[in-house]
């Protein structure tokens, strides 16, 4: 950045608080001061991204709190606009007066509802700074190494997982769940899993890591923008151990997004493969439907 390295290292510091920040707002109890704050805090991202970029010294760097922003918007539209569908749908017993819960087409209608508003986030973004999908690696890159990672991965993931649910403890699924009843969750499985892991690279390895590239080169902006990806996994509800997931499972998985894409040019391989990780936590979703 030509500041030398404390500046950058305090500027990588002030972007990890930027990033968890919006997250962290849910954990101010309901009422006005999480109302406002959800507000405020892609308001604040706008209005600073809209100064740096009227900042002779800073302009270069303008895209990244603008990147911010979308995260925010996306929070703050996640949080609200479909919260009849969140807080009733995932690993709930059947509720009279919602016919989602408990079932699988609930788990697909929350992933796909997350795809949209993800979505229109990124898309005001670009519209905002005027640029293109290829600029976040919305694109089909190049197909090599990465492409064939992210396949074999997802296959993987897919395979073992089943393997798994007759030995392992670590998957908290309800009830059996033989071969019948997988195949018949497969289509549901992958969709929805299909949708959360485009959505997640969409935003990490698309939006945030190409931004941050400009102020930190490939290397450190893959680190921060894996480190902001763990940090919006602590307060996750599916885990027994939420710290451990973002430590353990989180942070590796965005630093593997960030490599594939890079590798690529596309977050196509990383969505693959981010959607493989992703089958074990939706089959817990999926084994409590009927």
């Amino acid at each position: 950045m030509g500041r030398g390295p404390g500046w950058q290292a305090a500027f990588a510091v002030a972007c990890l608080a930027a990033g968890f920040l919006p997250v962290a707002v849910g954990y101010v109890p309901e009422g006005a001061a999480r109302l406002a704050g959800s507000f405020a805090v892609p308001a604040v991202y706008l209005a600073l991204a809209l100064a740096t970029r009227r900042s002779a010294a800073m302009r270069r760097y303008w895209e990244i709190p603008l990147a911010f922003f979308g995260l925010a918007l996306f929070v703050l539209a996640d949080r609200y606009v479909p919260g009849f569908l969140t807080a009733d749908v995932l690993h709930s017993p059947p509720i009279t007066g919602n016919p989602l819960a408990s079932t699988a087409r609930g788990t697909v209608v929350v992933a796909l509802d997350e795809l949209v508003l993800t979505v229109l986030a990124v898309v005001a973004v670009l519209l905002i700074s005027r640029s293109s999908p290829a600029s976040i690696s919305v694109r089909r890159g190049r197909f090599g190494r990465a492409y064939v990672i992210a396949i074999v991965g997802l296959v993987a993931f897919y395979v073992l997982t089943f393997r798994a649910l007759s030995r392992s403890r670590f998957l908290p699924v309800h009830g059996a769940v033989g071969l019948g009843r997988y195949l018949g969750l497969t289509p549901a499985l992958l969709v929805a899993v299909l949708a959360n892991g485009f959505l997640e690279e969409l935003m990490f390895r698309g939006l945030l890591m190409s931004r941050l590239n400009v102020a930190f080169g490939p290397y450190l902006a893959t680190f921060i923008q894996a480190g902001i990806f763990a940090s919006w996994h602590i307060g996750v509800t599916y885990a027994a151990s939420a710290l451990v997931l973002a430590v353990l499972f989180a942070f590796p998985l965005g630093l593997i997004g960030g490599y594939l894409t890079r590798s690529s040019g596309s977050i196509i391989p990383s969505s693959l493969f981010h959607a493989g990780a992703d089958i074990p936590i939706y089959l817990a979703f999926l084994s409590y439907t009927s």
